[in-house]
């Protein structure tokens, strides 16, 4: 019935609630992509005039530095020509110098002396050329290196250094008169290369220093005049100096462009997270009816992690879901009422049907049982229909007892001392090991309960797992759980098919020979009056958990227990 009213409720709540799933989702749609416009108008903004400002002036900062830089090479270049020079000056006045230049010029002497003293100068001073000249005419008298054919013709501007371009390449070339009686008899001559301290340079300043090229100098580049000649290539050396700023400012720009369109969709999806976030509980709130309306009492919404509208919304779906559970649940209590007490009026008629006539085979097996004169066969015969008649009289009993209702009477009972006596008792009957874990030595669980009633649950179970495991054993569990204690019978059989599992509850439902199919009928009857469960564990071997409070609600009846009372 209350499945009916919420199954009908349901569809009317589906077929009124339309197009709203649409209609949320393209607001949603139209939210985002207004914020990603706004952000995205606001982010470019700010990128323009950032990029303008920082751009400007890392640019006039690099013009700077290459002034800076070009300043420093030619005052590099100059500091070295009058190095160059100083050094020329002071190697003139060597004596030795002076005195084979002026034997091999006015005395005839070899020319082989001055030859060593160049050589000696140029390797002791690591210069690249180091020749001498005559001053009269203008002859080289020897050189460092006699075999090159680079010659630097002293000029006559006198004594000095100065930036030559000589064979594709820029030499420091100094002279320096050697004087002889205050007359000058020759010139010295000292050449290096300028790439050499170019070398050096680009290593310090981490600069490109190239001869020139063409005659137009660009923004990035600054020109430097060395010689003086019209050819630009072979005047000047044109500074270039990388733009890490630029570079640096091209490179925060990628990252910036990448960061925004990581933080513009980032923002989009924090934002779609945010407004499902906001509208997920009335949606799941739906799912939530749904799965009532499929039948699904008993089920607990989460509830909101923030307390508002919502949570208290949640919280009161929760309780009726627990009232249409506890609702169903006595539906179904007063449905399987309704079939026991039919059960037990069908079993009165049985009884008392077939009672009398089982009470007359039964004496007049008896009165035969006492004859002496009845042959060997005979007896066999007659203690046969004693044996069914028995079995008869035993099936109709427990007919009657599983049609009475359960009404248990409750007591305060040690559950451990209880389960050993019963053990004992099935270990003795079945002749079989039953252990019982822990050991009732020492332990002590106290539970409200009908001792009858579990005494005569725990037979059944027992009795099964003996007949499921005739040659094995049996171990009985006993666990108390803050508020529930629990029990679980295992035994070495072949345990529970999945056919099995699925009717093994049921009345008279059985797979042994001769059974009623009331045994575990009647343990589920004795642990619902508990207010308990039981299930069936997954093995191996058969495997049967039953839970029961540890104290049971006031309402539960305790008066005489009818099975005693029958």
């Amino acid at each position: 019935m209350a499945e009916g009213v919420i199954r009908g409720r349901w569809s009317m709540i589906t077929r009124g609630k339309g197009g709203r799933p649409t209609r949320r989702r393209s607001l949603l749609i139209r939210v985002i992509l207004g914020v990603i416009t706004v952000t995205a108008i606001i982010h470019s903004a700010l990128f323009l005039g950032i990029d303008q400002v920082v751009s400007r002036q890392f640019d006039d900062l690099h013009q700077e530095r290459l002034d800076r830089l070009a300043d420093q090479v030619d005052g590099r270049i100059q500091e070295e020509l009058r190095r160059l020079s100083s050094l020329t000056g002071l190697l003139a006045r060597d004596a030795d110098l002076i005195n084979s230049t002026y034997y091999h010029l006015y005395l005839e002497g070899e020319r082989h002396h001055p030859a060593a003293a160049v050589s000696r100068q140029a390797d002791a001073f690591e210069l690249k050329r180091v020749a001498l000249w005559a001053a009269s005419d203008k002859r080289e008298i020897a050189s460092s290196r006699p075999s090159d054919s680079t010659a630097f013709v002293p000029h006559a501007d006198g004594a000095g250094a100065s930036v030559v371009f000589e064979e594709g390449a820029f030499w420091l070339v100094a002279q320096a008169p050697i004087e002889h009686n205050n007359v000058d008899i020759a010139w010295l001559v000292t050449a290096t290369p300028l790439e050499e301290l170019v070398t050096s340079l680009r290593e310090t300043h981490s600069a490109r220093i190239d001869r020139a090229a063409g005659t137009s100098v660009g923004s990035d580049t600054r020109r430097i005049e060395l010689t003086g000649d019209p050819d630009p290539s072979q005047a000047a050396l044109d500074v270039r100096a990388p733009d890490t700023v630029a570079r640096a400012l091209d490179e925060v720009k990628t990252l910036l462009t990448i960061t925004l369109a990581i933080a513009a969709v980032l923002l989009a999806f924090a934002l779609v997270v945010v407004l499902r976030i906001q509208l997920r509980p009335v949606g799941a709130l739906v799912e939530h009816l749904g799965r009532i309306a499929r039948g699904e009492f008993g089920y607990q919404a989460p509830l909101p992690r923030r307390s508002g509208e919502f949570s208290r919304l949640v919280q009161a779906f929760n309780e009726m879901s627990q009232d249409l559970a506890r609702l169903r649940d006595v539906e179904r209590r007063m449905q399987h009422q309704e079939q026991l007490s039919a059960i037990g009026r069908v079993a009165a008629r049985v009884a008392h049907d077939i009672n009398n006539p089982l009470t007359v085979i039964s004496s007049v097996t008896a009165t035969l049982q006492r004859d002496g004169t009845l042959s060997e066969q005979q007896r066999e015969m007659v203690d046969m229909i004693d044996h069914h008649t028995e079995r008869c009289s035993r099936t109709v009993q427990e007919l009657l007892e599983y049609g009475r209702p359960v009404s248990p009477r409750l007591q305060q009972v040690d559950l451990h001392a209880l389960v050993a006596g019963v053990v004992t008792r099935q270990a003795r009957r079945w002749q079989i090991p039953i252990h019982l874990e822990p050991e009732a030595d020492g332990a002590q669980t106290t539970v409200e309960l009908d001792p009858v009633l579990t005494e005569q649950m725990l037979d059944n179970l027992i009795d099964n797992a003996a007949q499921a495991s005739p040659e094995g054993s049996i171990r009985v569990r006993i666990a108390e759980t803050p508020g529930d204690c629990r029990i679980e019978v295992l035994d070495d059989g072949p345990g529970f098919s999945s056919n099995e599992r699925e009717q093994v509850f049921e009345p008279f439902f059985t797979t042994k020979q001769g059974g009623t199919g009331l045994g575990l009928a009647s343990v589920l009857r004795v642990v619902r009056a508990h207010n308990g469960d039981i299930e069936l564990g997954p093995g191996p071997g058969g495997q049967v958990r039953i839970r029961l409070p540890l104290r049971q609600e006031r309402g539960t009846q305790q008066g005489p227990h009818p099975m005693i009372e029958a």
